[in-house]
């Protein structure tokens, strides 16, 4: 039986006579023989002194103690059962707010504890309570390295001074030197070449350009090959795909039956145009963040921006709960992590129930940064029939060609001819009825040229958020204004968000100021990342205190400052590191002194991902669908479960969905699209070994691959080129003519295949030397 209190309740106790004033005798022997034991068994636990960690700040072992309250205000009212928080919260009257939180009491002694509040409460155990408040340093905060803004430091000196190239260089080899350790060689060129066109387009090079480069003896042969990468529409393929990791993008929602979203698409197209045309990093940080609002001086770059806004809605989310408060928070928390962990390197999230437990961000901070996604509109309005709310999409705006503008005058002058004659006293039916028909059509022909995007936008109504206590989301404290990190801010500084706007704007220009601490030292360390195989910061995705250090925190800065100088151009970076000789290093030298390569005194030796596989499998068998950009879902329908997924598109362009994807990506460690992946795993398993073997996709190129070689009379040495981009050992030339031999003519194309096969199997072709 639940207890309903009510006015009603307390007049029944008096009558009975079972009030005693407080302080009485009656009223402290009630107390000592139902009351104290009763905390006692079932709540000193967690809220006296003696515990060892104070839930929710409320201490139950003393009369100041409840008096004061906890997180949600006073515990008991003395004299108002009924508005008292822990007759509420005994009784499990509320979701949010249930004590003992594992068994609920007795109906007896929720019935005890409501008579003795109402009799006023008496307590007699004194003592003063000191509020346990744990508080942020924020001065000492932001004495950690990642929250001090970067300092360009000057070049570190060297004893060789003819090995570097590059002020990368010489952060690296003063390191080195430091250790008593030499770099390592460089790199044979077939090796950097074939290391350096899958570090920048993810395929492999062909035979012809890998000879075209192995007789350039010019000074200046690897840097062009660099510079023609750069250039190349495969470099926004495959740089996008690693963007796209870090904004867990997928075409569908994830959840409950897993909604597809039909217009994804777009965003995914928009990163690798944007890495393609090398935008500015800061300027794609503001269309991520603030897209539907930025100024636009065209249709295009209009629509541009907002795609880009997508960001921010195509997380994971359980459309179909129905608890619509409680589905707003969960948008509001995926969004504060994501933006967190993609731009900031920060776990944010860690801080929605109580302070961050490892670094310097109250839940204050949190509930600023949901103050502005509160005041964005980031999902549809729903089905009042299903229940089920819809994602956010948005029309696009369509250029003003002088076709359309002819459509768009005929429309208007079909509007005034309909009203005027409608507006006589005997309108003509048959004549309305016609231009209406005329104009419906003339509507239906500006239509076509309209499409939806994904994107966020403005809430119809923007203000601060409250706490969330616990991030219980209908346990509210107070309002917090809407701001941004205290501890990457300049101490003092306070966020300015006008009235009527959401703060996104203002957000996206504190995350892509050059002064900030994190923005840009998190972009530089993840292209590093890609290009070295492991981060200066190798916990990418988390420079907080529970991340790792950085192996060489001057070069980080060096790079943070050279990126928002050079107008954060992404593209510049990437030439730099690649030129530098500590990139051209040979993978093949062990140190044992440095096991696992933190000083970089060679290359790491790097495991293709599951895509850069595929892609290199249909380029090489001449599968590969060229066709770039658009759709890419072939089936209509509503949700992905069973998504039969068909192309032989590059793998960008095959459909990305949370509950469905490809048996070799599954395979081969693809990023999580649920999270923030700025590091993907990689491992080494024999279902590895046994798909390549055993996969018909993998028989398949490689049947195609041998049509290919044999209908070119190719050799095995041209086999070797063509999957490996290197020549065979004589061992291995020997053993692979021998193979060959060993089937008659007939069955010469089951021979290359097997070889084909064996050859996309094998471990060289997989890893990067």
């Amino acid at each position: 039986m639940r207890l309903v209190l009510s006015s009603f309740t307390a007049v029944a106790f008096s009558a009975s006579g079972l009030f005693a004033e407080p302080g009485t005798s009656e009223g402290l022997h009630f107390f000592e023989t139902h009351i104290r034991p009763l905390l006692i068994e079932h709540c000193y636990e967690c809220h006296s002194t003696g515990a060892d960690q104070i839930k929710a700040a409320l201490l139950l072992d003393t009369r100041q103690g409840w008096q004061t309250g906890g997180d949600s205000g006073p515990a008991v009212i003395p004299g108002k059962p009924e508005e008292s928080l822990l007759v509420k919260a005994v009784s499990h009257l509320n979701g949010d707010l249930e004590m003992p939180p594992k068994t609920k009491l007795s109906d007896g002694e929720i019935a005890r504890l409501t008579e003795w509040i109402a009799m006023g409460a008496p307590d007699p155990r004194e003592g003063k309570v000191t509020r346990r408040e744990a508080t942020i340093d924020l001065a000492a905060g932001r004495e950690f390295w990642s929250f001090r803004p970067p300092v360009d430091p000057p070049l570190p000196e060297v004893k060789d001074p003819t090995w570097p190239v590059d002020p990368i260089d010489h952060f690296i080899l003063a390191r080195l030197e430091k250790e008593a350790l030499a770099p390592a060689p460089p790199a044979p060129r077939g090796t950097l070449l074939r290391r350096t066109f899958y570090d920048l387009i993810g395929l492999p090079p062909s035979p012809r350009e890998m000879q075209d480069f192995l007789t350039d003896s010019s000074p200046e042969a690897f840097e062009k090959v660099v510079d023609d990468l750069l250039a190349r529409p495969e470099f926004g393929e495959r740089w996008g795909r690693h963007w796209l990791d870090v904004t867990r993008f997928a075409e569908s929602s994830g959840g409950g039956r897993s909604m597809i979203f039909p217009d994804a698409w777009r965003y995914r197209d928009y990163v690798i145009r944007s890495f393609n045309k090398d935008k500015a990093f800061d300027q794609l940080i503001r269309e991520h963040l603030a897209g539907d609002i930025l100024p636009a001086s065209s249709p295009e770059e209009k629509n541009e921006a907002l795609i880009a806004s997508g960001y921010l809605v195509l997380g994971p989310m359980n459309y179909e709960l129905q608890d619509h408060e409680l589905l707003k928070a969960e948008f509001v928390d995926e969004q504060i992590d994501t933006v967190g962990r993609t731009f900031l390197g920060m776990t944010l999230g860690c801080a929605r129930c109580h302070d961050h437990k490892f670094d310097p961000i109250p839940t204050s901070d949190y509930y600023a940064l949901a103050g502005i996604f509160e005041s964005t509109r980031s999902m549809g309005r729903g089905s009042a029939a299903s229940g089920v709310t819809s994602f956010a999409t948005t029309k696009l705006a369509v250029p003003e060609t002088p076709a359309r503008i002819t459509l768009r005058e005929k429309i208007a002058l079909l509007d005034s001819q309909i009203s005027a004659l409608k507006s006589g006293e005997q309108p003509p039916a048959d004549e309305i009825k016609s231009l209406e028909q005329e104009h419906k059509a003339l509507v239906a022909r500006l239509a076509k040229g309209e499409a939806m995007a994904m994107a966020a936008s403005e809430a119809d109504v923007v203000g601060d958020a409250h706490i969330r206590i616990r991030g219980q989301v209908r346990n509210k404290g107070k309002k917090v204004p809407r701001g941004f990190l205290t501890v990457a801010s300049t101490p003092g500084h306070k966020a300015v968000i006008p009235p009527d706007q959401s703060g996104r704007l203002q957000l996206a220009d504190w995350i892509a100021s050059p002064d900030h601490p994190l923005t840009a030292r998190v972009m530089v360390n993840r292209i590093w990342k890609h290009l070295l195989g492991e981060g200066l910061v190798r916990t990418t995705d988390n420079f907080g205190r529970t991340g790792e250090l950085p192996s060489h925190p001057k070069l980080l800065d060096h790079l943070a400052i050279r990126f928002t100088k050079n107008k954060w151009s992404v593209k510049s970076l990437i030439r730099a590191i690649v030129l530098s000789k500590s990139y051209r290093q040979s993978s093949l030298v062990d140190h044992d002194r440095d096991p696992e390569n933190r000083l970089l005194g060679r290359a790491h030796r790097k495991r293709l991902e599951g895509e850069a596989i595929r892609d290199a499998i249909l380029t090489i068998s001449g599968q590969l669908d060229p066709e770039r950009g658009g759709p890419t879902l072939h089936k209509p329908g509503k949700y992905d479960l069973n998504y039969e997924i068909k192309s032989r598109r590059r793998s960008v362009y095959v459909p990305w969905l949370r509950n469905s994807t490809l048996d070799l990506f599954e395979v081969f460690d693809v990023a999580n699209p649920n999270l923030v992946v700025g590091r993907r795993p990689v491992t080494n398993l024999p279902t590895q070994a046994l798909f390549l073997m055993n996969s018909p996709f993998i028989r398949e190129q490689a049947a195609q691959t041998a049509q290919r070689l044999m209908a070119e009379k190719a050799t095995a040495e041209q086999a070797y080129q063509l999957i490996l981009s290197r020549p065979p050992s004589e061992s291995e030339r020997l053993t692979t003519v021998g193979f060959l031999g060993e089937f008659p003519p007939e069955e010469q194309e089951e021979a290359w295949t097997q070889l084909c096969q064996t050859l996309f199997s094998c471990l060289d072709f997989r890893f990067i030397d």
